[in-house]
């Protein structure tokens, strides 16, 4: 299959609005923080520092693993952040720009396969869009902030993208990045296999219809495939120190602590999209995209071979991340808005009916987002109150600490305190947030922001002002989020 744009005009109206996009982004703050910033930059920053692959931040964690290393999640994220933190120290603006690349490596390559797919240019745009709308969520507690995802997404993409091509390097670095997906975001191979098949099946077509040599074909797949998964297994072993039994104990326990079991995945999932704001929320979304998914399989013949093997792989994918983790309810958020604006020129010929159905669901998109879009009403607090808090903790060096992610970005810009411990993670796994002022130890000072001390000890709860909208107010949404309390 060949690509219908040229380098410059790509360039000039995909990748340069990309960017654009993204550095307004970044020059607004994004990513906001989220509860597990900590909980997924400590370890980096150790290793950067030239400490060992633990998280001195997750004390009262880490007594639950065997191991004695951060083996919570598969390493690359920490070690490939690590390195970033080595070339450009520690800070909130340097941890924001790992985001931001990666979210851009995301955009290009994601770009770049759908336009080899002949889609069309908004939905490169959509893609982009969407994207945002998860990671860079103005809700604290629905974005990505600093977590591994936006890496895994962008290793993901970039691989899928490469192994779209017909030579033997574009193969082995593809299968190489799909491979690191895994070994950085684990559920990421919910949709690393079903469309690393894909791909490979759409190229297997294509080949037969050229009637090309298939054996010469499987052969650079395999080959490319055993170099890719020698080289990546053999760094992922370097990573945990060739202990594969320690980082296999602690990673499943880990995942037993949030895995829903199988046979339960599908209620806990419907559980999941219908509570709460969820008939709002999610459950329009689903509708409309299993709707397009059956339009697209009756219309048949009218719908090219290879952009249905793309959905189904789109559909499996879905239905692994339900099986696999139910709860990562963004992941299959972010892949359900994809296929609706993939499948929406697939079914329509002629522009009008387009135009028509993507309003549609640009109205329905919005409507998801509605308590997303009240919380752009977010203020933010003077710099000298954060300046204040940290001159108490430095005449105090020897004190313990419990911050939260909001603390150690506007507080203490990640240059944290020695005894510093995550708030988030104080109580033993696989508990965590505190829910009751008994929680708090009489020689640890709490540094959190008032809108996540009211939400998880309410007995404790400041009193903060609330966002209000047509007259409305929404206690559960702060207009400060990122408002700081000190309790010694």
């Amino acid at each position: 299959m060949q690509t219908t744009y040229s380098l410059k005009n790509f360039v000039l109206k995909v990748w340069l609005p990309i960017v654009v996009f993204w550095t307004v982004l970044f020059m607004f703050g994004y990513p906001l923080p989220n509860i597990d910033d900590l909980f997924f930059t400590g370890a980096a920053i150790n290793l950067a520092k030239g400490q060992d692959f633990t998280n001195p931040y997750l004390e009262v964690w880490n007594s639950a693993l065997s191991s004695g290393k951060f083996y919570f999640q598969p390493p690359f994220y920490s070690y490939t952040l690590a390195g970033w933190i080595k070339l450009t120290g520690i800070s909130t603006t340097n941890l924001r720009l790992f985001q931001y690349l990666c979210y851009n490596v995301f955009s290009l390559s994601a770009a770049l396969l759908l336009r080899f797919y002949k889609f069309p240019k908004y939905t490169v745009f959509c893609t982009t869009f969407l994207f945002a709308a998860w990671h860079c969520n103005p809700n604290p507690y629905c974005g990505s902030g600093f977590r591994q995802d936006a890496l895994g997404m962008a290793f993901l993409a970039l691989g899928l993208w490469l192994l779209s091509g017909r030579n033997w390097w574009r193969y082995f670095l593809g299968f190489s990045f799909v491979e690191s997906a895994a070994f950085t975001s684990p559920i990421s191979v919910a949709y690393a296999f079903p469309f690393t098949v894909a791909i490979l099946a759409i190229e297997f077509v294509n080949f037969q219809k050229a009637k090309n040599n298939n054996r010469q074909y499987f052969i650079n797949i395999m080959l490319a495939f055993l170099a890719a998964t020698l080289i990546i297994f053999t760094l992922f072993l370097l990573c945990i120190n060739f202990d594969l039994q320690g980082f296999l104990s602690d990673f499943v326990l880990h995942a037993s602590w949030r895995r829903t079991p199988t046979l339960k995945a599908i209620p806990v999932f419907i559980k999941l999209i219908s509570q709460y704001y969820g008939m709002v929320l999610y459950v329009p979304s689903y509708i409309l995209f299993l709707f397009l998914v059956a339009v697209t399989f009756v219309k048949g013949k009218q719908i090219r071979l290879d952009l249905k093997i793309l959905l189904t792989a789109l559909f499996a994918g879905m239905l692994l991340n339900i099986l696999l983790y139910a709860s990562a309810i963004f992941f299959i958020f972010f892949f359900c808005w994809l296929g609706i604006a993939c499948i929406i020129p697939m079914i329509f010929n002629n522009k009008k009916p387009i135009i028509y159905a993507y309003l549609g669901t640009i109205v329905l998109f919005f409507s998801s987002q509605t308590l997303n879009i009240l919380c752009l009403q977010k203020e933010y607090d003077p710099e000298n109150k954060y300046r204040e808090i940290k001159e108490v903790v430095l005449a105090k060096p020897s004190r313990k600490y419990a911050i939260d992610s909001i603390a150690a970005r506007f507080v203490f810009d990640y240059n944290l305190p020695k005894n510093t411990i995550n708030w988030n993670y104080l109580k033993p796994a696989p508990d965590a947030n505190p829910n009751s002022s008994k929680d708090k130890k009489h020689d640890v000072t709490w540094i959190v922001s008032k809108s996540n001390l009211g939400h998880y000890v309410p007995e404790m709860q400041p009193d903060y002002p609330k966002i209000e909208f047509l007259g409305r107010k929404f206690n559960s949404l702060p207009k400060k989020p990122f408002d700081v309390i000190m309790i010694p």
